[in-house]
């Protein structure tokens, strides 16, 4: 058995180590997504996995993003952004955004046009994409989490497989997609 706890009171700090906490987190697997904006400058995106759907009353989104990320600077006062899923044949994609620099624009080598409703990249590739219109922003620690309400949902590829990061690889979700809209499989 790795890694330790303590029981703690309340208020108490907590000293985690870090590499017993990415360690567990590994085995928690994550779809993966672009997050995309455009800005002065033209689309900026990356690749995201802490993306969770909050709520379906009103549809709401949440994404971290982390401070060092050159979307995050302009996620900090753009008003819309999307979220591109990415299916299982995208990984070079998800690679792509990941390593995105000034000097390497991932838009160069994926297929997408500006949103109709907002006019930030949407991937036309992708397994689907939510459009949507950012409601607040809150900082925790290195990340700021971005909660946008979403205005439009469209499934591109209802017959792919979604890419889902886990163990600190890509892979494909198996098994056949679900029946029909809203089937629980």
């Amino acid at each position: 058995m790795t890694g330790s706890a303590t029981r703690l009171g309340p208020g108490a700090a907590c000293a985690m180590d870090a590499d017993a906490f990415r360690a567990a987190m590994r085995h928690f697997p994550t779809g993966v997504t672009v997050l995309a904006t455009s800005g002065p400058a033209g689309p900026h995106g990356m690749t995201a996995n802490a993306v969770i759907s909050l709520s379906l009353d009103p549809p709401t989104v949440l994404a971290a993003v982390h401070h060092r990320t050159c979307t995050y600077t302009i996620l900090r006062s753009a008003p819309t952004f999307t979220v591109n899923v990415l299916a299982a044949d995208q990984e070079d994609l998800a690679v792509a955004f990941a390593r995105s620099s000034p000097d390497r624009d991932p838009f160069d080598r994926a297929a997408w046009q500006p949103s109709v409703l907002t006019g930030d990249p949407t991937l036309t590739r992708s397994v689907g994409v939510l459009h949507c219109r950012v409601t607040e922003r809150i900082d925790v620690t290195d990340h700021t989490l971005v909660i946008g309400t979403v205005i439009d949902a469209t499934v591109h590829r209802p017959e792919a497989a979604p890419l889902v990061f886990a163990r600190g690889g890509f892979h494909a979700l198996a098994g056949p997609p679900p029946a029909g809209p809203g089937s629980a499989g």
